[in-house]
């Protein structure tokens, strides 16, 4: 982990924050954000404890805990998260088919995708 860091965390990026989970997201990422992003995701690191099934991390909470934990170390933040990861993941791994299971995850899960969840309440019938 800490070779994995010491290799791939650009330093012009501590205490930078997690990408995703900003308005501007991977849009606006620089060459720099986007090779951090891709280093992590490469390792499974973005959703640690995701299922290994669909090319990510398959680890357990206290493993997740020592990237944390590496990570605030060197004043890195996981590159990888938002809506995606925070509520639309979650909720596509528990009630979601297999298809869309292998179509959605694993682009999550790379930060190359992102979501958004709108809820609103019905509208009373106007006849």
């Amino acid at each position: 982990m800490r070779q994995f860091l010491a290799a791939n965390f650009p330093d012009e990026l501590r205490g930078t924050g997690n990408l995703l989970a900003g308005l501007e997201g991977p849009t606006n990422e620089t060459p720099v954000q986007k090779k951090w992003r891709e280093a992590v995701a490469g390792r499974g690191w973005g959703t640690p404890t995701w299922p290994k099934e669909y090319g990510i991390g398959g680890l357990t909470i206290g493993q997740a805990r020592v990237i944390e934990h590496e990570f605030a170390n060197v004043g890195a933040s996981n590159p990888i998260g938002g809506m995606g990861v925070m509520m639309f993941g979650p909720t596509l791994l528990e009630y979601g088919d297999e298809k869309q299971k292998l179509e959605h995850i694993p682009p999550i899960c790379r930060g190359e995708i992102r979501w958004c969840q709108d809820y609103s309440k019905p509208v009373p019938d106007q006849t």
